[in-house]
């Protein structure tokens, strides 16, 4: 129980604590800005851009109330003014406090008509902040000439009227500055976490794609295994007791289909589960080649830069034609551009032209990696091919990424793969696809 009002006693501690720094900062901005001034009556009142500061922080310290805050405002600026003037002039004590006083009935004026006023509310709307801070900051002025008994003539009025709207059109414009400011890095950060939302859905996508294909070969695999068995238990019984080996393989074989059909299993099940969590692949409204090629691209330049490489990546369309299923060519570009990142060693070039013509969309990605050697181009896109392992561990790459793309080209969207290399000097991939199937 102590301990919960402990913890309790310093998070109050801590809120006065930051309300504290925020008020300090306030004055200290509000004191500094005041040095700003002019003389317009040619006495002791001044208008200075203290009350642009003020206007400022108070709005965005929505937390510190505006009548205390300005209270305290009031008398830190009317302390800082009768040090400064101290130090450099020889007048009493007494007579600066006289003259400087009435920024302390300036600021609590201005700041009771800004609460009333509903200063705070007016966060989007900027005619209407600007017409309360003008009104307020000039009224303010207004009861601060009458205390000091200085008459001002309708010209004065005047001044005070245009310098008050001059100073809320400052603080405004600012105001509105950060607005915008904050709308603009907002839309950047959404569109970043909605490409890396799109990019993630579309490898997802592949992932569950490929996983029909893995139970397509399962259930082939698995009709093999009861063929097999069924073959083996007809087999005469001359034969199985001069070969006993063959009835324990029999029961070997239904055991292996046992097995494939529970890894089939498993397979639906994550396969089901994946396709609840991704969006409906029918209703997917997809979207045009310049969008899909900036997203792969700002995607496979920080693949690049987490892999320590620099790698120049030039990505060209001809036809900024829209795409229907983006996702599998997001996966089918993003997967051959990362297997050119991985063949190249240090720095290089990759060049990706989609070119659209003649009832078809071709995609070359071109590399000036390390080649394929001659004898390797008819197995890459064969389950487990790799050449890549890592140093650290020793372990190879799974080599299913070339799979998944030769399996979407050619199953899911009806086209054709080929590939050019040259060890030492690079390699493309043309990818050709009909342009109804995407």
């Amino acid at each position: 129980m102590k301990t919960m009002i402990y913890y309790r006693g310093d998070i109050i501690l801590e809120y006065f604590n930051t309300k504290k720094k925020k008020l300090l900062l306030i004055c200290c901005v509000t004191s500094f800005m005041g040095q700003i001034f002019i003389n317009p009556f040619s006495t002791d009142f001044r208008i200075s851009l203290s009350v642009v500061a003020f206007s400022l922080l108070i709005f965005w310290y929505k937390e510190l109330e505006i009548i205390p805050t300005a209270v305290v405002t009031g008398i830190f600026l009317f302390g800082f003014r009768v040090l400064i003037t101290k130090i450099f002039t020889e007048s009493s004590l007494i007579n600066l406090m006289i003259i400087h006083y009435p920024v302390i009935i300036y600021y609590l004026t201005f700041g009771i008509f800004l609460r009333l006023l509903r200063f705070r509310e007016y966060h989007k709307e900027a005619l209407l902040a600007l017409f309360v801070l003008s009104f307020s900051d000039s009224l303010s002025n207004i009861v601060e000439v009458m205390i000091r008994r200085e008459g001002t003539d309708l010209q004065g009025i005047n001044t005070i009227f245009f310098v008050g709207i001059l100073r809320a059109f400052m603080a405004v414009l600012v105001m509105e500055c950060t607005r915008y400011y904050e709308l603009f890095l907002r839309k950047e950060e959404h569109e970043k976490r909605y490409k890396q939302l799109i990019l993630l859905t579309s490898n997802l996508k592949s992932e569950v794609f490929f996983l029909r294909k893995s139970m397509d070969d399962m259930e082939n695999a698995m009709e093999k295994s009861y063929q097999l068995y069924q073959q083996l238990k007809e087999l005469p019984k001359d034969q199985l007791q001069e070969k006993p080996n063959l009835g324990n393989l029999s029961f070997q074989a239904l055991s292996i289909a046992k097995d494939i059909h529970e890894i089939k299993k498993d397979y639906l099940r994550v396969s089901v589960g994946l396709e609840k969590v991704l969006p409906d692949m029918e209703n997917d409204k997809g979207m045009y080649i310049k969008e899909l090629l900036n997203l792969v691209k700002d995607s496979c330049d920080n693949y690049s830069i987490q892999m320590d490489k620099q790698i120049l990546l030039d990505f060209n369309y001809n036809n900024n034609i829209f795409i229907k299923e983006s996702y599998e060519l997001i996966s089918i570009i993003n997967n051959l551009v990362t297997n050119g990142i991985e063949a190249i060693e240090k720095r290089g070039l990759i060049k990706v032209t989609a070119n659209s013509s003649h009832d078809f969309l071709e995609i070359y990605v071109d590399d000036d990696g390390a080649g394929i050697a001659s004898k390797n181009i008819e197995i890459i896109f064969e389950a487990g091919y790799s050449t890549k392992f890592d140093k650290l561990s020793g372990k190879m790459s799974s080599g299913i990424g070339l799979t998944h793309v030769a399996y979407l080209v050619k199953t899911k969207l009806d086209g054709e793969i080929s590939v050019k290399s040259k060890e030492g000097e690079g390699t493309c991939f043309k990818v050709t696809i009909p342009l109804k199937n995407v």
